[in-house]
């Protein structure tokens, strides 16, 4: 488990900030006065990051913050010193954030910072600017967050960027650019991407008071104007990908099925029909599991749902990659092979059948095997219910033959 280091002398603060850490994931490690950080100091290496109040009893005027950052911890200050002097001297260093004690909120805040540093490197942000000088200054404030930063010296440069990373979540474009200015540039990126998929924050040196407004209607969703304070960047660059990744999982949940993770009946019909109507023909398959009734009824429906995650799990594995799997409902799937040759599929999906058939599936105490009974065809249809009839009606075949059988047409 990750360390944090907690530098506090409040000991209903240092109680928060311990179950903060705790709820984060991180293993909290306590320094109370300046001195016994220090003699922390061997451990620095293995911190994630340091939480730091700026006054203790023994180093009233930030030192331990100063201390800490030397170190190469990444750190969080958070104090109840309001003044304008200590804020601007905290802002001017290399601090992740900087958090006042008011009220819950910010405690909450706290969580939700710690929370997101641990897997914001899995986000990627495209910062587009032709004075490079500019582009690593950004790029500096957001890698300690942890984002994953791209760097584009053009507007050309940044679409090829997002061509080559189409998942890129955000991009901090300057408007003042040679060929490409940073609203052309938004005009380009929403061509192909739509501010549900990309963010994208403008930024300009320029006085004039229309820009605002020119970057949001040419397809932005943000604007800020340099010098920004540090504070608002940061809160408009994680409020804009909270707003993406938000949309991303109210469109996972409307097509994935809540117990498998495999795409659902309706996520499958949309995106398999518009497929088979351009190929000159399609190859598809519907499954059911064998006695599942039985399952449910001698095991507990508890035990069939960890039936039904064991064999989407192995579906997963076999043809999540290249295909498109589906729970169509209860204990039913498909898989879409596009075109494969169906001998080919057939074999493959003999394969998983096989392997779950010799598969214990662990239900507590006790194991338990379960099979599948497959129907595979290869048609060319106008409509994918169509398809999945004909799969069907095979499928019915293989139950008839003695079920856990792949019977293919």
């Amino acid at each position: 488990m990750k360390k944090i280091l907690i530098v506090e002398d409040s000991l209903p603060i240092i109680a928060l900030h311990k179950s903060i850490a705790i709820k984060a994931g991180l293993d909290p490690v306590v320094a109370t006065t300046f001195a016994e950080v220090k003699q922390l100091s061997s451990q620095f290496d293995d911190f994630f990051c340091a939480v730091i109040d700026y006054s203790l009893p023994d180093a009233q005027n930030g030192e331990a913050i100063d201390y800490v950052l030397s170190k190469n911890v990444p750190g969080i200050v958070m104090t109840g010193m309001l003044d304008d002097k200590i804020r601007e001297h905290i802002l001017k260093l290399p601090v992740i954030d900087y958090i006042t004690k008011e009220s819950k909120q910010a405690f909450q805040y706290l969580l939700a910072l710690v929370i997101k540093l641990q897997t914001n490197h899995h986000i990627k942000i495209l910062v587009v600017d032709d004075s490079g000088i500019t582009r690593n200054y950004l790029k500096q404030l957001l890698t300690r967050h942890n984002f994953t930063v791209l760097l584009a010296d053009s507007g050309l440069s940044a679409l090829a960027t997002l061509k080559e990373n189409p998942d890129i979540k955000l991009v901090v474009t300057d408007k003042e650019m040679p060929n490409m200015d940073g609203i052309e540039l938004c005009n380009e990126i929403r061509a192909n991407f739509t501010k549900e998929e990309v963010g994208i924050i403008g930024i300009s040196g320029n006085a004039s008071q229309s820009l605002t407004a020119k970057f949001i209607k040419n397809g932005a969703n943000d604007f800020l104007r340099k010098p920004f304070c540090l504070e608002e960047f940061y809160c408009r660059v994680v409020q804009n990908i909270e707003y993406v990744q938000s949309i991303d999982i109210i469109r996972k949940q409307a097509n994935t099925d809540y117990l498998t993770g495999l795409a659902n009946r309706r996520y499958f019909f949309d995106t398999v029909q518009p497929i088979i109507q351009s190929q000159q023909s399609a190859t598809i398959a519907m499954m059911d599991i064998d006695n599942f009734k039985v399952i449910n009824d001698t095991y507990g429906h508890d035990a069939g749902d960890i039936v039904l995650k064991t064999i989407s799990e192995l579906l997963k594995q076999h043809f999540g990659q290249d295909y498109i799997v589906a729970r169509l409902g209860g204990e039913e799937f498909s898989v879409f092979l596009s075109e494969m040759d169906l001998t080919d599929a057939a074999e493959k999906l003999e394969r998983f059948r096989s392997e779950l058939a010799n598969k214990n599936i662990d239900i507590g105490e006790r194991t338990i095997n379960c099979t599948v009974s497959i129907g595979v065809c290869k048609d060319k249809r106008e409509r994918l219910d169509g398809l999945l009839i004909h799969a069907d009606q095979l499928l019915y075949k293989a139950k008839e033959q003695g079920k856990n059988k792949v019977v293919y047409d």
